[in-house]
């Protein structure tokens, strides 16, 4: 297939989804961050090193470092030959192509929908320098500071690993910039796997044993279980959100009506009590302290009645925005569904018009290949020969018939009978027709086995114009007898060269002709697709 460019998400397809890959690569050499996809300099000007530091998001980051997007393999495979050749080497009396720094290679994935936040992850992978005795290596001066450094950053490692492994509060992550690039991986939210490569060698044991004693240290390290970065919700999560605080709103619509009744049967009661307090006061002037008293509880109560609506106002209006916020977000997942149907069905038809093409063009290639295969054939080894007008030779003589007749069959022949058959064809066609002498490997291989049958008709063709000298018969008998008594005759000459002409013009119009449909049908079926 081809390589896509996953970093245009899908703006051409109308895809919703947005995805990018950008790869960023560094060296530790002296215990110094230097970009290894950084831009050339001069050899006079030294490289910069760069600083580790914690982000706004509070992961580690390396400010300044190139990171170069990539869409395919390929991509990535020109970004690992770029930056291993800037990458610190030397040759030592270990190892002709010694690593002198850590090299890490980091991918970075970000993913998501359009108009909504993107999620981001990373992938780090890291190329440590072996540990070396300088005593065996044998460096000096500059090697030597390089080794200094390397064991220095896997001793840090190691204390790391073995915090980890004692489960000690504090972890020394910043006692080597390895280790401080490295803390989320080790002891964030995040899969590590180790890989330590051992030297097999028995002059190699103890450093074979420490690596694999330091492998089963790490082995026994858990860092916790990674957890999905997740910051935002699906539509379906929305809908049943929505739904619930629907139902929560229902609920306490319920209850506000129940409030509400028992608010309307209590002002009934109080409604009549004040009109059974009226009627007593006519009858007593001390009920006036009792009819203030029931004035102002149905004031409280009518205060608290209001309350009450308004309160109920307000949650009908909260309730109306939320079926509103969820019919449009059905809406929204209803035209997604919409458009996912339609281009599923633009896809299976481009798939069947891409089949019928390539069926049409393989049957026009048959076709093609076929009408060839007859008008060669029917030009090089099967002429057409037309008797002169005055001839009186029988007609009725099939065409099939007379060429069957014509391919006699002897006894098997050597190789140098057939190279001096091969020389006089190759005579014969240099002599007559030069065009034709590439196609002579094409015409021995046909006629494998019949090679003096081919030599024959090339000389009945060029030599004695369509007829045998003499009228001589063929071990086929009487069929070719008859045919080149009817040749002989005068004139014959001419008319097999015009018959000749005549049937090649026939089989290149034919062929012409046969090209022109093929043409207009693939002219047909292309403004079908484009349609």
């Amino acid at each position: 297939g081809e390589n896509r460019d996953p970093a245009e998400g899908g703006d051409d397809t109308g895809s919703p989804f947005v995805f990018n890959i950008e790869v960023g690569m560094l060296e530790i050499y002296n215990d110094e961050v230097y970009d290894l996809l950084a831009p050339p300099i001069a050899a006079s000007q030294r490289k910069t090193h760069l600083d580790i530091r914690r982000g706004k998001d509070g992961l580690i980051e390396v400010p300044g470092l190139v990171k170069v997007k990539v869409s395919c393999l390929d991509d990535v495979m020109a970004v690992l030959t770029r930056g291993n050749d800037n990458r610190a080497t030397a040759s030592t009396n270990m190892n002709e192509h010694s690593s002198r720094s850590h090299m890490i290679l980091n991918v970075k994935v970000t993913c998501g929908i359009k108009d909504q936040p993107l999620q981001t992850g990373n992938l780090y992978l890291i190329d440590l320098a072996g540990s070396e005795r300088v005593r065996r290596s044998e460096v000096i001066g500059e090697q030597l500071k390089e080794a200094g450094h390397i064991n220095k950053s896997l001793a840090a490692l190691g204390n790391v690993m073995e915090a980890l492994d004692r489960k000690a509060k504090h972890v020394p992550y910043r006692d080597s910039k390895l280790t401080y690039l490295l803390q989320d991986s080790l002891g964030g939210n995040s899969r590590t796997m180790m890989v330590v490569n051992v030297n097999p060698c028995s002059d190699s044991y103890d450093e074979t044993t420490y690596a694999l004693q330091f492998a089963t240290r790490v082995r026994r390290i858990n860092i916790g279980q990674a957890k999905r970065n997740v910051t935002s919700k699906n539509l379906e999560e929305t809908v049943n959100k929505l739904s619930s605080e629907l139902k929560l709103l229902a609920q306490a619509k319920a209850r506000s009506e129940q409030q509400m009744s028992s608010l309307k049967r209590e002002n009934k009661r109080v409604q009549d009590r004040l009109k059974s307090a009226a009627e007593s006061r006519a009858r007593s002037h001390d009920d006036t302290r009792t009819m203030s008293v029931l004035k102002k509880s149905h004031a409280e109560i009518t205060e608290r009645l209001k309350k009450e609506k308004a309160l109920r106002e307000g949650k009908t209006g909260e309730m109306e925005n939320l079926q509103q916020e969820m019919q449009k977000v059905r809406q929204d997942t209803a035209r997604m569904a919409r458009q996912v149907d339609k281009l599923s069905t633009q896809v299976t038809e481009k798939e069947d018009k891409i089949s019928d093409l390539q069926k049409q063009l393989r049957s026009a290639k048959e076709k093609a290949s076929a009408a060839n295969h007859r008008a060669r054939t029917a030009q090089i080894v099967n002429p057409r020969s037309t008797p002169s007008s005055g001839s009186t030779a029988p007609s009725s003589i099939p065409r099939a018939r007379v060429t069957r007749a014509a391919k006699p069959r002897g006894a098997p022949k050597s190789d140098d009978d057939i190279a001096k058959i091969r020389t006089e064809v190759q005579e014969l066609l240099e002599k007559y027709d030069p065009n034709k002498v590439g196609k002579i490997d094409t015409l021995m291989e046909k006629f494998s086995g019949r090679e003096t049958y081919l030599l024959s008709k090339l000389k009945q063709r060029y030599t004695n114009g369509g007829a045998r000298p003499g009228g001589s018969s063929t071990p086929n008998g009487t069929a070719n007898g008859s045919i080149s008594g009817s040749a002989s005759r005068p004139g014959t000459r001419g008319s097999s060269a015009s018959a000749g002409t005549t049937a090649q013009e026939r089989s290149e119009a034919a062929l012409q002709k046969h090209m022109s449909r093929m043409r207009l049908r693939k002219e047909r079926a292309s403004a079908r697709s484009n349609a």
